[in-house]
């Protein structure tokens, strides 16, 4: 059972030599390929003379007991050159069914990973043990002392968040702004521990980056620095002189974002967010516009009638109101027409929310398809590695 070259497939059990289109048959779905696209690739299974072990004499093809989604993906490849991931295919599947094609052995995944290995060798001691640690920070499940590291960050997240909120307590709140007081110092201590926690988190990331320009670009950086900015205000300003502080301190609300990071499903959901803007600017456009002419025709149906109405401005909050279903009761028609506009408005309010959210929901269901349970880190998804590499061989 052999491939000797390109035209021809001798073996006892293989088709005629001038044959040269074969069949694959993948769990039931059939592929039909020139032989000559797939001796193309020597390397990998469909290429090599390995291929007529699967040869089925009976029903003259070959037949792989796979999963034959993946395989479209594979076999795309060999008509277009390019390794396109499939859509709903979990990352570890697909891995075993390339690595059972061995479609490794194309783009030199393995090797790259080879050379990383090899060039972690020859780093000096310090840049290894940084490597490790930045490792273990932007992927703490890879390591025990990530997760540890993880957990901490999470300790810290839900302690400040419950501080804040306990400190609005008014009777702790009064006990508290007692200078000196036990209560006093232990929020003090509360505050500073997780600041400094904080501080260091981000100082630590910012050592260890491979591109500490990028990380200072980073929204998510900005995000941690909003987060502790407000302590580092009131401890070297007067806080009573500069009243704004106050305003600072609110910005702490802002650490319970941190949580996105530390969630795959969120990460996954803010990413499928960021691609579907064009669906939720939609949902904007369209709901502004039902507001604007609902709000206009109420106001003149209530005007100089209705106390609760005294400008175009009640009426576009009662249309906001009204028309997302909420219903706060500050502003009620109180004219028979005015009455009938809210009744119609009402509904039209439902199915203009309703049309647009379909096809936003439909976007995210695409999206969050597409992305699957793959990793959102580029450089240590494998997938993306393999994908951009086919991209970059098929343009060679």
């Amino acid at each position: 059972m052999t491939l000797p070259d390109s035209n021809s497939v001798i073996s006892d059990e293989s088709p005629p030599a001038h044959s040269t289109k074969i069949t694959i048959n993948v769990s039931g779905r059939t592929f039909e390929i020139e032989l000559e696209k797939l001796t193309k690739y020597p390397t990998t299974l469909l290429g090599s003379s390995e291929l007529g072990a699967y040869f089925d004499s009976v029903n003259n093809e070959y037949f792989f007991d796979r999963n034959r989604d993946t395989f479209e993906s594979i076999f795309d490849f060999y008509m277009s050159g390019k390794l396109y991931p499939p859509r709903g295919i979990p990352e570890e599947m697909y891995l075993e069914e390339v690595a059972f094609f061995r479609m490794m052995s194309i783009f030199n995944v393995e090797s790259d990973d080879e050379e990383e290995e090899g060039e972690a060798r020859k780093l000096s001691k310090c840049t290894a043990i940084m490597k490790a640690v930045n490792k273990a920070l932007q992927d703490p499940s890879s390591s025990i002392p990530g997760k540890i590291w993880g957990w901490l960050d999470l300790f810290f997240i839900a302690l400040s968040v419950i501080a804040m909120i306990t400190e609005t307590n008014p009777l702790i709140k009064d006990m508290i702004s007692v200078k000196g007081s036990t209560e006093q110092k232990i929020a003090f201590i509360v505050e500073s521990v997780t600041v400094f926690f904080f501080t260091f988190d981000v100082l630590i990331r910012l050592t260890v980056s491979d591109a500490r320009l990028d990380f200072l670009r980073s929204p998510a950086t900005w995000l941690d620095v909003v987060t502790v900015a407000p302590y580092y205000f009131e401890l070297f300003l007067d806080a009573s002189r500069f009243k704004g502080l106050k305003v600072l301190r609110m910005a702490r609300v802002v650490r319970v974002l941190k949580l996105i990071k530390k969630n795959k499903r969120l990460l996954l959901i803010a990413y499928v967010m960021s691609h579907s803007l064009g669906e939720l600017s939609l949902l904007i456009i369209v709901w502004a516009m039902c507001i604007t002419v609902a709000g206009s025709a109420f106001y003149y149906c209530e005007v100089d009638v209705n106390p609760m109405v005294n400008s175009g401005v009640d009426g576009l909050w009662w249309a906001v109101v009204t028309m997302s279903t909420v219903g706060y009761g500050d502003i009620v028609p109180v004219t028979f027409v005015g009455k009938g506009f809210s009744t119609v408005f009402f509904y039209i309010g439902m199915v203009f929310l309703a049309l647009p959210l379909t096809i936003i929901v439909g976007a995210f269901s695409k999206q969050y398809e597409s992305k699957g349970t793959w990793s959102l880190n580029k450089n240590d998804n494998k997938i993306n590695r393999l994908y951009d590499n086919s991209k970059n061989k098929a343009k060679k």
